[in-house]
């Protein structure tokens, strides 16, 4: 099996006129898939799943795929600008590193004089391994306002699914289960993070009959053993019935 993974790699290094193959991790969620990407110079030219990597066990998802073509668009921004026009005019001005950082910490600290360190608030996306220099952060300028992806993406989810269903369902694709039923979800095409699809596939692949409930005939639909295609706002009638 690892030589044929060494063979395969080596191949496709050949195909691709690559100098070297480096493993690293995927950065487009914080999910912590294994890549394996594929260098020329010093340019990106492919990111594959690592199959060595316990996590993703050589799967990748879309975002992660396409990781190379947002570090090389033509439109990254690699240097800092500030507007210099009405919102909305599209004037930026290109300004150093210093003069960013100067007139960002400007801005902070003028706020706090005149308001309070209560009235800043720190947010950020994705990526935890930011969180604790952001709290820290945070409680050097003396505010208790932090928004994370926690906020405003895990705990609604959260929150919603309490409301829903009474609890956090928790996917369980690892345990051999015997059949999984899939309910308004294309989970091919917006899957969240940390829910990997290799398990689902492994699952179905020992033999897991599928059941998919949607009006659509999603990618998933199509594989599935029984495709029940309700009419868009009869869930709640199906649901009753099988209460």
């Amino acid at each position: 099996m690892a030589d044929s993974i060494a063979e395969k790699i080596k191949a496709e290094r050949e195909l691709y006129g690559c100098d070297r193959v480096v493993k690293s991790v995927c950065r487009m969620c914080h999910g912590g898939c294994g890549v394996l990407v594929y260098v020329k110079g010093e340019r990106v030219v492919r990111i594959a799943g690592d199959p060595d990597c316990p996590i993703n066990h050589g799967t990748l998802c879309a975002k992660g795929l396409a990781a190379a073509q947002l570090a090389h668009h033509p439109q990254r921004l690699t240097y800092p600008v500030r507007r210099v026009g009405p919102k909305g005019s599209g004037r930026w001005q290109r300004i150093s590193w210093d003069e960013a950082l100067d007139l960002i910490a400007e801005r902070i600290l003028t706020y706090k004089e005149r308001f309070g360190a209560e009235s800043i608030v720190l947010g950020y996306g994705t990526g935890r391994e930011n969180e604790g220099v952001i709290y820290r952060f945070a409680n050097t300028l003396g505010t208790p306002n932090v928004l994370t992806a926690g906020h405003f993406c895990y705990g609604p989810r959260i929150a919603t699914s309490i409301i829903t269903c009474g609890g956090l369902p928790v996917v369980d694709y690892e345990n051999r289960p015997r059949c999984i039923m899939v309910w308004g979800n294309n989970i091919v095409i917006t899957n969240p993070d940390e829910y990997k699809g290799w398990a689902f596939s492994q699952a179905l692949e020992a033999g897991a009959k599928l059941i998919v409930v949607d009006p659509r005939l999603t990618r998933i639909a199509s594989r599935a053993d029984i495709w029940l295609q309700l009419r868009p706002g009869t869930d709640t009638a199906l649901a009753l019935g099988m209460a």
